[in-house]
């Protein structure tokens, strides 16, 4: 026959384990809905194409181009949800002095690409 002490850690063996079960159940849950956006991400959409053209640097179109860089974002959420991809995607996006000024950055690895706003302001100016 289990003494109490037995029969207690029994027990909290028992609570453990369910613990440790919800925690896998909600893991398997969180993994199954990365599954579903990596097919998302890899084309399983339809492909999006650019609407607007690569920046070149004039001041009158960075509004539109960063207005369109964030309706592409919104589109692809989970393509685009880090700074570090939306900087990504904007720098791509980039040509003539821009790209020039944008270059060193990329090459020095620079930390304004891991913040959208602080690059964007960057940019801005």
């Amino acid at each position: 026959m289990a003494s109490l002490e037995q029969y207690q850690e029994l027990v909290a063996a028992m609570q453990n384990l369910t613990v440790e079960v919800q925690a896998l159940r909600t893991e398997n849950i969180a993994l199954r809905q990365q599954v579903v956006l990596h097919r998302d991400n890899r084309g399983d959409l339809p492909p999006m194409t650019l609407s607007f053209s690569k920046y070149d640097g004039h001041p009158g179109g960075l509004k539109d181009f960063l207005d369109a860089c964030q309706v592409y974002f919104t589109f692809r959420p989970h393509a685009y949800e880090t700074a570090r991809s939306r900087v990504g995607f904007i720098i791509a996006n980039l040509r003539g002095n821009t790209l020039t000024w944008a270059t060193p950055l990329v090459t020095g690895n620079d930390p304004s690409l891991n913040d959208y706003d602080c690059f964007v302001g960057s940019l801005k100016e």
